[in-house]
């Protein structure tokens, strides 16, 4: 093969490729979330990864793999934004034991121990299942618009989203 054919057939090649691009929107994947549920009498945390392929949205456990839960964002039908404060208690009360050899963390312990942290969570509902997720703080503020922009359907925010 000569030097203009071997030309020609990358000139052509290179047209084709660039003639059809890929149209396939990239996976994104957010690991900073727990899936709650049920378990007998009381309700369980599992450490989950949420997937967005092109076309489907997957709950994976960290743990070992498993897909817990897949939809196809068609199936998608309502979300909720919701938050809790709880107390950093337990914070307060390490610190302050820890105050006993070191006087000084007194100073910190009790001003922590007042104070709250805020529990983000994310529930998913389509015709004929459910997921309640709690997102991590840092997570939050880019998982919501992918997920808004990949299914279609807005979240609704429940209380003060301050």
């Amino acid at each position: 093969m000569d030097m203009k054919h071997l030309f020609a057939l990358i000139l052509i090649f290179s047209f084709a490729a660039n003639a059809f691009p890929l149209a396939v929107a990239p996976t994104t994947t957010f690991d900073n979330m727990e899936l709650l549920q049920p378990d007998e009498d009381k309700v369980r945390e599992t450490a989950v990864r949420v997937q967005f392929d092109d076309d489907t949205m997957r709950i994976i456990s960290r743990k070992d793999g498993t897909i817990l839960k897949e939809w196809p964002y068609t199936s998608v039908k309502s979300a909720e934004y919701s938050y809790t404060k709880n107390p950093r208690w337990k914070t307060g009360i390490g610190l302050g034991i820890a105050s006993i050899a070191f006087p000084l963390l007194l100073f910190i312990a009790i001003p922590i121990g007042f104070t709250k942290h805020r529990r983000h969570w994310v529930t998913i509902r389509t015709g004929e299942d459910f997921a309640v997720l709690k997102v991590g703080k840092g997570v939050r503020k880019v998982f919501m618009p992918t997920f808004e922009t990949r299914t279609a359907v807005s979240i609704t925010a429940l209380g003060d989203d301050k």
